[in-house]
């Protein structure tokens, strides 16, 4: 059984102004520096960004005399999409089980559970702090790399409108993306964490959406566990003719190499989440058989109570694992974290590579030498120096936020001993950084626990 990173003390909140004009004003931006692309990687590349997409990308493309060319000395990588979370669970601390058990209902039955995970998040959200938990989850999520989630805080029967919230900050792939429309809770991907709880009604409307194509992906969760009733559950998966093109399995613990080739041979995907798998249930899931059938992989850190912290947190785990197995290249690693579930969620179009006509989603991580991937890899906790969703800077070091034209009302938080700013008023309704945290802060404490921390910092 893993044993999760010493954990780095709550973050040190500043506030400050830097008096830029807006970004609004400014439409056009260059980035120039070390990129890798969707044809590989640019050494001395530039980057336009018009209105929240690429313009153009290569060695030496054409570049207006008015628009800005903003030089990074990090590596640019397409922004990280994270297909397995839930979101509003990650201000809450870890949670880790006395011993491994066998399967996801023997550790959601604990009392422990309902004391330390499901009792709190349940009274936060009575209370109405669901939009600071999903925002607090939000720049987490950004600081580990990701600039689309799915996890997001849902509307109910009776509040179809209390996560109006999620609008802006990461892309929101399962409740409000920007990808289609401005009308939140309408987006063409769908997730289930209980899919064997839909009723008979509600199946068919999952299969009629997939066949007409209003629904292009649905992600469910399945076969957690290494039993035999984790197991059963894949047989009862394909009963409810869940098994066709769009739809995509999260965990799948449980499952063996027949599973995996029918899988394949169905265009259905699988959602990786190793850490979590390895801190529940001391095993995870087969992927070098799913590899094997082609089946396609994409990576994802399921929450930080028992996961990891974001996305780049859960590649340590992965490419730790990985290195003592030799099953993924670098390259498929890559893949595993961009285009894989770009492809899964339907949106390979629009997000997770790096190309003319795709939106301006993109990271900047520190260059630690040799091959650009190594960057990404072996990127160490809070490392990141840049984040941009559509074009706008939303989370970086306070030295790549001035590059910008147009941040300002920049909040500044200390994570793992260093400096992060954020450009996040635009998307809380004006709300700082230092109001949200200490808002979840009070919360957590009169509930007698405390506001997990933004990253797991090394050791």
């Amino acid at each position: 059984m893993s044993k999760p990173p010493r954990s780095c003390a709550h973050a040190i909140l500043l506030l400050l102004s830097l008096g830029l004009g807006s970004l609004e004003a400014q439409r056009s931006y260059a980035i120039s520096g070390t990129l890798v692309t969707a044809r590989g990687v640019i050494e001395k590349g530039t980057m336009v960004v018009t209105d929240g997409r690429i313009q153009s990308i290569g060695p030496n493309p054409a570049v207006p005399k008015d628009v800005p060319i903003i030089s990074v000395d990090g590596i640019v990588f397409p922004g990280l999409i994270d297909l397995h979370n839930h979101l509003v669970w990650n201000v809450l601390p870890r949670w880790t089980l006395p011993s491994p058990v066998a399967n996801r209902y023997e550790w959601q039955a604990m009392p422990e559970y309902a004391a330390r995970l499901s009792g709190p998040e349940g009274t936060m959200i009575a209370k109405g702090a669901g939009c600071d938990m999903e925002r607090y989850a939000e720049i987490k999520a950004l600081l580990g790399g990701a600039t689309s989630v799915v996890g997001s805080y849902g509307p109910t029967p009776s509040a179809p409108h209390r996560n109006d919230c999620v609008k802006g900050l990461a892309r929101n792939l399962d409740v409000f993306s920007g990808l289609y429309s401005d009308q939140i809770n309408a987006e063409p991907l769908q997730n289930e964490v209980f899919p064997l709880q839909i009723g008979w009604q509600q199946a068919q409307t999952i299969r009629d959406g997939l066949g007409s194509g209003s629904l292009r992906a649905i992600i469910f969760h399945l076969g957690e566990g290494k039993d035999a009733s984790a197991a059963r559950e894949f047989l009862m998966f394909k009963a409810r003719g869940f098994l066709r093109p769009g739809v995509n399995i999260v965990h799948g613990v449980a499952l063996r190499e027949p599973d995996f080739r029918e899988m394949a041979a169905n265009g259905v995907g699988l959602i990786w989440s190793p850490r979590s798998n390895m801190e529940l249930y001391s095993k995870t899931t087969d992927v070098e058989a799913a590899k094997a059938a082609n089946v396609t992989i994409a990576l994802a850190p399921d929450w930080s109570p028992t996961g990891s912290s974001g996305m780049l947190d859960e590649l340590r785990v992965a490419v730790a694992w990985n290195r003592e197995r030799h099953v993924f290249t670098d390259a498929e690693v890559l893949q595993m974290v961009t285009t894989n579930p770009a492809r899964l969620a339907g949106v390979s179009d629009k997000i997770g590579a790096l190309a003319p006509g795709m939106m301006a989603d993109f990271v900047v991580l520190p260059n630690l030498g040799g091959p650009p991937l190594n960057s990404l890899l072996n990127a160490e906790p809070a490392s990141i120096k840049l984040a941009v969703v559509g074009g706008t800077p939303l989370l970086g070091t306070p030295d790549y936020l001035q590059k910008f034209p147009g941040a300002k009302n920049i909040d500044v938080v200390t994570v793992c001993s260093q400096q992060k700013a954020l450009n996040i008023r635009q998307d809380t309704g004006g709300d700082s950084w230092t109001q949200i945290d200490g808002r979840l802060r009070t919360a957590l404490t009169s509930l007698g626990t405390t506001l997990a921390d933004l990253s797991e910092c090394a050791k």
